[in-house]
């Protein structure tokens, strides 16, 4: 990249010449970016608070502007800085994905920008560190197909992956993503299952396939009779490569725990104890915590039925799990009168600060339209109710 006359090129050192490249090329993509290539003389204290404050979407050209960056940008006390100024989280409203910033020090909720493509409508989505794995359903209502996309908005790629030719399509299938652990790469997967009743053939349906991303091959099992039920309207949590459900046994009484899938053995995991016990029809819900830890939000249908309550683990494997003492519990009648419909309830929470963001539907009136809702609460009840628009599902 420097052109030097041949009788001076032995007197400059690799070192000099990799210095020269990087103001010469480095201040290039400084200015792309908008930058002061001066910053490169910053101390790293102020370098990385000032970077911390550079938004989420910019990371990406960020980290590939010199390897300073990128190391800088991945440490924890970067990572620490950039949620004292906001927290970035993606979000899926009303079919779309979308990159929200949430300040939960001085309350408030902003719309970044929509991160997939116009026109594709996603009616699930599953994450595992970086990785989304989003169903795309064809029609909104007269669903006879799916379609499924593996998209890496950090690189912007997708893979776009079709079923086994002998499947067919069920409403209630479920999928996650998760991968196996080896010493060096993680194998990325897949999971398609389906454990439900069919009311038209009078048959139950029981499927699971395996999708490897190495391979690009399905995997089918013959053995998969479960005695146990998830429910259509939970969805299931990827955490350290794994996925966990919230279920139920299939007999009368209900008897619920967590489960979970090892992506590595490829098999469901035991029943692992929950810190409630919940019945038909109450709201229950997973999160993570730092892609560490797992939280679970519990609210009663049933008397007292406005009273959200959060547990996080203070252990979470395949095989095993402890709960700390309850995280938060906050009574939303003042601002809800009732309990979060069951289809809604998504949260995460922030250790640190105790508060917990809550996402929900509200309708105002008897006939008016459906409302995306989040509230920000803490110990002390409600912190900030947004209105983040109508909901038309």
């Amino acid at each position: 990249p420097i052109t030097v006359k041949p009788k001076f090129k032995e007197l400059i050192s690799p070192k000099t010449r990799k210095r020269w490249w990087i103001d010469r090329h480095g201040k290039e993509r400084f200015a792309r970016l908008g930058l002061d290539p001066k910053m490169l003389d910053l101390p790293s204290d102020m370098e990385e608070e000032v970077l911390s404050r550079v938004p989420v979407t910019s990371l990406g050209k960020l980290r590939l502007t010199c390897k300073k960056w990128n190391t800088l940008t991945k440490g924890e006390s970067f990572l620490k800085k950039k949620q004292r100024n906001g927290i970035e989280v993606v979000m899926m409203v009303e079919y779309r994905v979308s990159l929200m910033s949430f300040n939960l020090l001085y309350p408030s909720i902003e719309r970044i920008g929509n991160l997939d493509a116009d026109g594709i409508k996603i009616s699930k989505i599953s994450h595992c560190q970086g990785l989304f794995l989003c169903i795309i359903t064809k029609e909104k209502y007269k669903e006879d197909s799916s379609r499924l996309v593996v998209w890496n908005p950090y690189l912007g790629q997708t893979r776009w992956i079709e079923l086994p030719s002998n499947s067919t399509y069920h409403r209630w299938e479920k999928y996650a993503i998760g991968y196996e652990k080896e010493k060096k790469n993680k194998k990325h997967k897949v999971l398609r299952f389906l454990n439900e009743y069919d009311h038209i053939s009078g048959n139950r349906i029981c499927e699971l396939q395996m999708y490897s991303l190495n391979s690009n091959s399905w995997k089918v099992s013959d053995d998969f009779t479960p005695d146990w039920r998830i429910s259509f309207k939970h969805s299931g949590l990827s955490l350290k490569g794994n996925t966990y459900w919230y279920a139920q046994e299939r007999l009368l009484d209900h008897h619920d725990f967590l489960l979970s899938f090892d992506f590595t053995r490829e098999r469901f995991g035991p029943r692992l104890p929950l810190p409630f016990h919940a019945f038909l029809g109450d709201n229950v819900t997973l999160s993570s915590v730092r892609e560490e830890q797992l939280a679970v939000l519990f609210q009663k249908r049933g008397a007292p039925r406005s009273v959200v309550k959060i547990w996080i683990t203070n252990k979470i494997e395949p095989n095993a799990v402890s709960w700390s003492n309850l995280f938060l519990a906050v009574d939303m009648e003042p601002v809800i009168g009732r309990w979060f419909p069951n289809l809604a309830g998504s949260f995460f929470v922030d250790e640190e600060k105790k508060v917990a963001v809550v996402l929900g539907k509200e309708r105002y009136k008897c006939y008016a339209p459906t409302r995306n809702i989040a509230y920000i609460i803490g110990n002390n009840g409600i912190l900030k109710k947004v209105d983040l628009g109508e909901s038309r599902d």
